[in-house]
């Protein structure tokens, strides 16, 4: 790795477009919603990759990704959730769908074996659906409160730092392990830390 970070030239294909195509798990950081005091709980999904890279230079490439992560269940406890009704101790039950999109540029050193570090900023929607809320304090269990609780859903600006490492396989096509984290400012801050595994395909322009 440092043989990596000091090498002097690199060799990213100067003038190469690539696509890529990734899979891996996230942990997202989940604001709770109509909490009286403020609350977070960090739920575990998965989440795919599409995007373009642009090989400016051979050490820089300019990129663009998207991201989709399916509905996955949340559960926040300990939550006070304010309501027109008042205010109910318990715990709520949702689903959190996210998606997203973001655009920056990375360095790239290496030829065979590569390390990326790199920076995108974007915007993030983040889908909260089906709703309830229980009081747990009882010894039968989770009661469901009955309260009609509405979607939401929230929209951050995001800052995405990452760092990976590619191993160009063959003239063409890559594979590549690209860690990167999410920060995402909006009406509540939160985070995000992807693990995914790329394929990449490449053309010379």
């Amino acid at each position: 790795m440092v043989a990596l970070v000091l090498s002097a030239e690199a060799f990213a294909d100067r003038g190469a477009l690539s696509l890529d195509v990734a899979g891996g798990g996230v942990a997202t950081n989940v604001p709770a919603l109509l909490s009286a005091t403020p609350k977070s709980t960090v739920s575990f999904d998965v989440s795919g990759w599409l995007g373009v890279r642009y090989a400016l230079k051979n050490s820089l490439e300019l990129s663009m990704t998207g991201f989709f992560e399916p509905p996955a269940t949340v559960y926040q406890n300990d939550i006070r959730l304010m309501a027109d009704s008042g205010t109910y101790p318990g715990t709520t039950r949702h689903q959190l769908l996210r998606f997203g999109a973001q655009a920056g540029g990375r360095l790239v050193w290496g030829m065979r074996l590569r390390l990326h570090l790199g920076l995108e900023f974007g915007w993030c929607q983040q889908l909260y659906s089906k709703l309830q809320h229980f009081d747990v304090s009882g010894s039968a269990g989770a009661v469901d409160y009955g309260l009609t609780l509405p979607d939401a859903s929230l929209a951050s600006f995001v800052v995405s730092p990452l760092v990976g490492v590619e191993w160009a396989v063959g003239n063409q096509w890559s594979v590549s392990f690209m860690p990167r984290t999410q920060l995402m400012l909006g009406n509540a801050v939160s985070w995000a830390v992807v693990l995914p595994l790329q394929f990449t395909w490449s053309w010379y322009l």
